[in-house]
């Protein structure tokens, strides 16, 4: 884990990543409400975003693996361009808290596996090519292959034939741990195994802490 960056924007941006059925979703809902509770102003974001064309085409023909590895990484990149521009720097902008579901950090861990790019080069190319904000804190929820599994075939009777595969998310995963210790991100890894209480605890103890520091050192 690194320094804290240094602060172009008022705003603050805190990413959860992990593995299918790490519960990414569920902490982020709860962090958000806690936050809200406590004044501060929340823009919650995930990607792919439903909301730019070529994020939508992500959410339409990827989970049934109709895309190309390369055209993936393309529309994903494409897609986070345009949040960037039309959502996250605006909030950071305005000195909100921006809490995001996944960002280019999945897409390293994920697109590494199948590209035949590293997850260093594509963290390179959405920090240069599209100047994509770090993260004041990225939080990777850990969880073994077999247990996200679970969780995700559990809740839902189809399967992403895309990323919901053992060998895949055994690579994706570990290329996050290998992330979270070679990158220059300032990474938080959590033992999502734990009772979610106890991994939105540790989440929102470090978000807390972190915005308690900056918010006094600015004041």
């Amino acid at each position: 884990m690194t320094s804290e960056r240094q602060r172009p924007y008022p705003g603050y941006l805190f990413v959860l990543e992990g593995i299918d059925g790490a519960g990414k979703t569920t902490v982020c809902d709860i962090i958000e409400t806690r936050l809200t509770a406590r004044s501060f102003d929340v823009v919650r974001l995930r990607e792919p975003t439903s909301e730019s064309r070529w994020g939508v085409e992500i959410r339409q023909r990827s989970p049934a693996g109709e895309l190309s590895p390369q055209e993936e990484l393309d529309l994903f990149i494409k897609d986070r361009e345009w949040n960037i521009e039309n959502r996250i720097l605006p909030s950071l902008r305005a000195g909100k808290v921006v809490l995001m579901d996944r960002y280019f950090f999945a897409t390293g861990a994920y697109q590494s596996t199948s590209t035949g790019l590293s997850w260093q080069q594509i963290l390179q190319k959405n920090r240069e090519d599209i100047a994509a904000p770090e993260p004041d804190i990225i939080f990777v929820l850990d969880i073994p292959v077999e247990q996200g599994l679970s969780r995700v075939t559990g809740s839902r009777a189809k399967k992403n034939e895309q990323f919901e595969q053992y060998e895949r998310l055994l690579l994706v995963r570990n290329a996050y741990l290998d992330m979270s210790q070679n990158d220059t991100g300032n990474y938080v890894v959590v033992d999502a195994t734990k009772t979610i209480d106890e991994v939105v605890d540790t989440v929102f103890q470090h978000i807390r802490t972190y915005l308690t520091k900056n918010v006094h050192e600015e004041n």
